[in-house]
């Protein structure tokens, strides 16, 4: 067994395979459907980039067992990565990008539990904003909600916040949170609220003033 893997990590370093073929890790995620019911036999994968920005996308591929959850044991990517869920016949799809050591710490990596979603089972939250003061703009925004993300951004950044999102995809027939901040550009004051919204089976728009 010892030559075995002493074979394989001779074979990951030789073929330039991006992970450093030494530390073992723990990826782990749960998957539920909107029921917050355990989804069975998704099929996953890890994609890690190489240094010359191709990816590998074949070495580490596995299912949610019974209970859910999606775990990866394997060597610790030396570059960023990715998890991506294979394409469902019932869900849509989602990526986990910024899977590295500068996000986690230790041997085990959890990504928590993420809902998937199907295509009937989503509807449109737009924000539309409404600026009444010249010296304030919308700093953050953040929709506290089942909602589906194709792409979920695991990167620890201090962003500024000049753009924010104001169109989501959330699941239907749910009572949600808007959280938002407000900065004041001349005193750099940022005031902080949260507005709670329920979301039926049509789209919902939502002013907000500032």
């Amino acid at each position: 067994m010892k030559k075995l893997l002493l074979l394989l990590v001779f074979t990951y370093i030789s073929c330039g395979i991006p992970y450093d073929g030494e530390t073992i890790i723990n990826i782990k995620l749960k998957v539920v459907n909107s029921e917050n019911q355990p989804l069975a036999n998704e099929k996953a994968y890890i994609g890690t980039s190489y240094d010359d920005d191709s990816y590998d996308f074949s070495t580490y591929k596995k299912k949610s067992n019974e209970e859910g959850f999606i775990q990866f044991d394997m060597f610790k990517p030396t570059n960023n990565s990715s998890l991506i869920l294979e394409n469902s016949t019932e869900y849509l799809p989602v990526y986990f990008n910024g899977i590295n050591d500068d996000n986690f710490e230790g041997l085990n990596w959890d990504l928590g539990t993420i809902t998937l979603l199907k295509l009937d089972e989503i509807i449109t939250f737009t924000i539309i904003p409404n600026q009444i003061s010249s010296n304030k703009i919308i700093y953050k925004i953040d929709v506290d909600a089942i909602k589906y993300e194709e792409q979920i951004n695991l990167y620890i950044d201090d962003l500024i916040y000049n753009e924010p999102q104001l169109f989501y995809q959330v699941k239907k027939n749910q009572t949600f949170e808007l959280n938002y901040q407000i900065k004041n550009t001349i005193t750099e004051e940022i005031e902080y609220f949260s507005i709670p919204l329920t979301i039926n089976n049509d789209e919902l728009n939502y002013t907000l003033t500032y």
